[in-house]
């Protein structure tokens, strides 16, 4: 498991792809060797990021799928519940925060079994929820941002065991290498960002999930624009 340090660099590089599948919003990174679990109580977001067009500045969601790490102890999966969250992102021009924040889905328990695996933790078709959210345009022109959260629950939620997946950049969509915490070590905040290795950012700092959903309003006819670099910065 990845310990977490705060990003002391106000740019982050990002890797940036065209979507290849109108559905299918933000994803496809390839698994590295990492998990990360922030503890019990705390939530772990991803900032998810797809090309708009003029006047796209919502985003209809239909599913989500998350990608955690199971390992086994003793002979045996340790079991932990999940919850799967999105929320609006914000952006004052110099930080990124969270906004409305949305339960997207539940499990007490994501059962046994006697190998270790990357087990897919899907929400299901979602749309009957009728969550859209507002997109965060500012920071980053023919870009709108969403953050995509997991939290761990029950008796083993800080078992170290469990740890959603740390994978390298989308192959749909675009992000910055590094994410959001709520309530880190008990601090009742949400904090953006943090990031792994020496200096923060130097290794995959990214996680594990695929967003489908429907840009607002629909691109019809008109071309989605190209996408351009991401600039990060720091939450003071």
């Amino acid at each position: 498991m990845k310990s977490v340090v705060s990003l002391s660099a106000g740019a982050l590089a990002l890797a940036i792809a065209a979507s290849s599948n109108a559905a299918l919003v933000y994803g496809g990174g390839t698994e590295t060797g990492n998990r990360f679990n922030p503890g019990a109580g705390a939530i772990t977001y991803m900032n998810c990021f797809t090309a708009v067009g003029a006047g796209q500045n919502q985003l209809a969601l239909e599913s989500a799928i998350v990608g955690i790490r199971r390992l086994v102890a003793s002979g045996a999966l340790v079991d932990v519940g999940v919850n799967i969250y999105a929320a609006e992102m914000t952006y004052d021009g110099t930080n990124f925060g969270r906004g409305a924040n949305y339960l997207l889905y539940s499990s007490a328990s994501l059962g046994g079994g006697a190998a270790s695996l990357t087990q897919l933790v899907s929400t299901g078709d979602i749309t009957s929820q009728g969550v859209t959210l507002n997109l965060e345009t500012a920071s980053n022109a023919g870009l709108g941002g969403w953050w995509i959260g997991v939290e761990f629950t029950g008796a083993n939620a800080a078992s170290t065991a469990n740890g959603w997946r740390v994978v390298n950049a989308p192959t749909t969509g675009a992000s910055i290498n590094a994410f959001g915490i709520f309530n880190n070590a008990g601090s009742n905040a949400f904090q953006a960002f943090f990031a792994f290795g020496t200096p923060p950012g130097a290794s995959p700092s990214r996680f594990m999930v695929d967003v489908n959903g429907t840009l607002v309003p629909t691109p019809g006819a008109m071309a989605l624009l190209g996408l351009a670099g991401l600039a990060g910065r720091r939450r003071r």
